[in-house]
């Protein structure tokens, strides 16, 4: 067995980051996955940022480790290779904008009728009916509407700020993920297959409603703090680089102020409790820490604040980060020669299952139509493959 989603088979018909990060992860964990894309160019995604031969870093971490068929799902003969895929299958992914699956002849009734325990995931901007359902979606505009970009502002900065990554397409996919996963474990226990929604919109709410919408939430409670406990969080300036500390006990705003040179023994500074009745005080001893702070070089800070445990990250570029000595223990990175992009790293599946191990089986994302031949033959069309390719069903 390789992962706990050994013998899942998932036919993935979404393009860009959400519906193949979603399936991508279950393959990490097992699964088996056939990603069905549209000649000339597929996914749009193997051709967004840095790319070689048509796989760029998001196609590869997103789709490692599935096989690739190029499909015209327009015509009756590539629909019904199609369905011959669905037969064996436990899990579809799609996220057409709605009304397209209906036309294509690949929507929830459409597949139930072949499989009819299928696992559909339905995955949508807006979601599937209502005034912007039709519109044409990524993750910058969903960024804008859920309230993430908006809620990045703070005191005197009134711009929204979109996070420098598809944070919206990959929370959706991490949510997806695991509503896959638990109509699986529904399925296993009887209920059967069933059909999944899932918006970006809906899952970016949920997300940043955990703790970037207080007053949203609480709705009798004092507002007149920030939307989120994290919205006053800044870095701290060092000589030759920035940490980050978060220090909400008592123990550890203490231990910072140990740390950094500061009295903090004034009995109003005593307890959370006190901080919050004193917060002038409060405020006098982190403007203190800062101050000081910027005469520690990374190292000198760093000790300081291991010693007093107090809770800190220091600041890495993104090309440090592999070479950062836990990232190391920890195993995260390896690299491999893809046959087509060349030398690629990428990063392991995040969580070890010690009771169902996994491997990744193939660590390259496929090029475009790598498959479609193996693939078509397991649908009992080896002796077609050269008629499909030349009507333009298979590429």
């Amino acid at each position: 067995m390789s992962g706990p989603l050994d013998g899942i088979r998932i036919v993935d018909l979404s393009v860009a980051i959400t519906g193949p990060l979603a399936a991508g992860m279950l393959v990490d964990q097992g699964a088996d996955c056939v990603k069905v894309e549209q000649a000339p160019t597929g996914d749009v995604v193997r051709w967004l940022g840095s790319t070689v031969a048509g796989i760029s870093a998001m196609f590869q971490a997103a789709n490692r480790g599935k096989r690739s068929i190029v499909l015209d799902l327009r015509q009756a003969d590539g629909l019904a290779i199609l369905r011959d895929l669905v037969a064996d299958a436990d899990v579809l992914v799609q996220n057409f904008r709605p009304g397209v699956a209906e036309r294509l002849g690949v929507a929830y009734e459409d597949i139930r009728s072949i499989r009819p325990d299928i696992v559909y995931a339905d995955l949508t901007g807006f979601g599937t009916s209502g005034p912007y359902s039709h519109r044409r979606v990524y993750d910058t505009v969903i960024q804008a509407q859920s309230g993430l970009a908006a809620s990045q502002t703070g005191l005197n900065d009134d711009q929204p700020k979109f996070l420098k990554q598809l944070v919206c397409d990959k929370v959706t996919a991490y949510t997806a993920c695991q509503a896959i996963t638990a109509a699986l474990f529904a399925r296993s226990r009887g209920a059967g297959g069933q059909h999944m929604e899932l918006s970006m919109l809906d899952a970016c709410i949920a997300f940043l409603f955990v703790d970037g919408a207080d007053h949203e939430v609480i709705l009798d409670g004092d507002h007149s703090g920030p939307q989120s406990v994290a919205a006053n969080n800044t870095p701290l300036a060092l000589d030759g680089g920035f940490a980050a500390v978060a220090v909400p006990t008592d123990k550890e705003f203490h231990g910072l102020a140990r740390a950094m040179g500061v009295d903090s023994s004034d009995p109003g500074l005593a307890t959370i409790r006190d901080r919050t009745t004193n917060r002038e005080k409060a405020m006098a001893v982190h403007r203190a820490v800062r101050q000081n702070a910027t005469r520690l070089t990374v190292s000198e800070a760093e000790a300081l604040l291991e010693a007093n445990q107090v809770p800190f990250g220091i600041v890495r570029a993104v090309d440090e980060i592999q070479n950062d000595p836990q990232v190391i223990a920890n195993g995260v990175f390896s690299e491999f020669d893809h046959p087509a992009a060349g030398r690629v790293r990428h990063h392991r599946p995040p969580t070890r299952f010690h009771g169902t191990p996994t491997e990744l089986r193939e660590p390259a994302a496929p090029t475009l139509g790598q498959h479609s031949d193996e693939i078509l033959a397991e649908t009992g069309r080896s002796d077609r493959i050269d008629e499909l390719r030349a009507a333009g069903v298979v590429g």
